[in-house]
């Protein structure tokens, strides 16, 4: 499926590896996937955020909350339930990140969760259903929207980004592109 993937979504694809890899995450996760997408303000899905009012560091803000939020399945009211016997949440996740990032190997690629490699293939469904012959970054930014991981959904709706609008956003890009 890669072979379909323009250079841009391949680097994406790419830089959510090293992203993981940077965390000591042991999965390639789509909150990765989200974070590569908008680190190229070049590419399309990026152009497209930023048509609908949406901006990269806004996104970026919210993703970054989201993923201390629902650390490893923990969300707000687990969190909230642990400092009330006096645990706090954020410290043992860096004391996590700290003894891991001392034995995780550096090298040791991480493997892709389900849930990413179920944004790939939505993406390709995406670009199958808007009749395009390849996938792009705004294929896997349709891919993330669709996907059913809470990290990636929660920050995309709490930037006020619904799939409906994204989809027409993508397909007016698109088509302003050719």
């Amino acid at each position: 499926m890669l072979e379909r993937f323009t250079k841009k979504a391949r680097a994406t694809v790419q830089d959510a590896v090293r992203i993981a890899q940077n965390s000591t995450a042991s999965e390639v996760r789509p909150e990765h996937l989200l974070a590569a997408l908008l680190q190229d303000e070049s590419c399309l899905a990026v152009q497209v955020l930023e048509d609908l009012g949406v901006h990269v560091a806004t996104l970026h803000t919210e993703l970054d909350g989201r993923r201390m939020q629902y650390v490893d399945g923990l969300d707000a009211d687990d969190a909230e339930a642990l400092q009330a016997i006096g645990i706090d949440l954020d410290e043992v996740v860096r004391r996590i990140d700290r003894n891991l990032a001392g034995t995780r190997a550096r090298s040791q690629r991480p493997r892709f969760a389900r849930a990413s490699k179920k944004v790939l293939e939505l993406a390709l469904r995406e670009a199958v259903a808007l009749r395009h012959n390849y996938i792009g970054t705004e294929h896997l930014l349709l891919g993330l929207a669709r996907c059913d991981d809470r990290v990636v959904s929660d920050t995309l709706a709490g930037v006020g980004l619904e799939r409906g609008p994204l989809r027409a956003a993508v397909a007016e890009a698109v088509r302003k592109a050719s």
